[in-house]
């Protein structure tokens, strides 16, 4: 659920016995929380960083090799009885290169294993000092010099839409887009139209995350067969559940305590 200012300034009234002072969040993104309102209002906004990182950068891989291999449609024709034989042999992911755009835990845990995997990894990252990998001078040259781009940055006014029209045009051809970060850092109708075309770049996209989800999930990219479409799922493995679970609830009360050392807490 949102938690927007309105029901911020509700939960902290100075009325209440037991008024709102921490938001704890067993996850990694904050961007459902009004940060700015919550820092009006005196309450405490924190998540559990690198709890989901191995389970993110598998899921990933999932999503990479389900599309070089062409895994969906094979699995369709063989469940309608079709033995549907490939076009053309596939490229190995040793000879593709793999652009990591966000080099934080997630990026990082990505980078190893598909460099262990032979693949050719770059980044870009807000921290040059987070990048493990060579790191490509621009986001403009990372897309044009990768075969697969795959987003690990939080949604930030300054990286919403940070994939577009014009940063779509720029990607190798038979390139592929993978998003398991956040929705609205790609614009989902420019994704749509770019897989719709068959003289764009852009051969294939793997998206996890939406700009709308749960009961609002709607997007233009449904029923596109380039488009591999999951529900917000990369994270959600046993030991990362549990583990943001664990972290999660020390991190809450701790705060409650009034004990925030290493406590990693959110500002706007």
């Amino acid at each position: 659920m949102p938690l927007r200012a309105a029901f911020l300034a509700a939960a902290t009234d100075a009325t209440l016995v037991n008024r709102l002072r921490v938001v704890g969040r067993a996850g990694v993104g904050t961007d459902h929380v009004e940060l700015a309102a919550a820092a009006r209002y005196g309450v405490a906004v924190t998540h559990t960083p690198g709890s989901n990182a191995n389970a993110v950068a598998e899921f990933t891989l999932a999503q990479l090799l389900a599309l070089t291999r062409d895994l969906p449609a094979y699995n369709e024709a063989a469940h309608r009885g079709h033995w549907r034989a490939p076009t053309a042999p596939t490229v190995e992911l040793s000879e593709l290169t793999l652009g990591i755009v966000g080099m934080g835990r997630i990026g990082r845990a990505l980078a190893e294993r598909a460099t262990a995997l032979g693949m050719d990894v770059q980044a870009i990252s807000r921290h040059p000092a987070e990048a493990s990998v060579p790191r490509a001078h621009s986001l403009d040259a990372l897309l044009a010099t990768s075969d697969v781009v795959s987003l690990h940055l939080p949604l930030t006014v300054q990286t919403r839409g940070l994939i577009g029209r014009t940063e779509l045009a720029l990607m190798r051809p038979g390139s592929i887009l993978l998003n398991t970060a956040r929705g609205g850092i790609v614009d989902e109708q420019a994704l749509a139209d770019a897989l719709r075309d068959p003289a764009h770049p852009l051969a294939a996209a793997a998206v996890d995350t939406f700009e709308q989800e749960h009961a609002a999930f709607a997007s233009p990219l449904f029923g596109l067969p380039n488009a591999l479409l999951t529900p917000h799922v990369a994270g959600m493995s046993r030991s990362a559940v549990a583990t943001a679970a664990l972290l999660c609830a020390d991190h809450i009360a701790a705060l409650l305590a009034d004990l925030p050392d290493g406590v990693p807490v959110v500002t706007a």
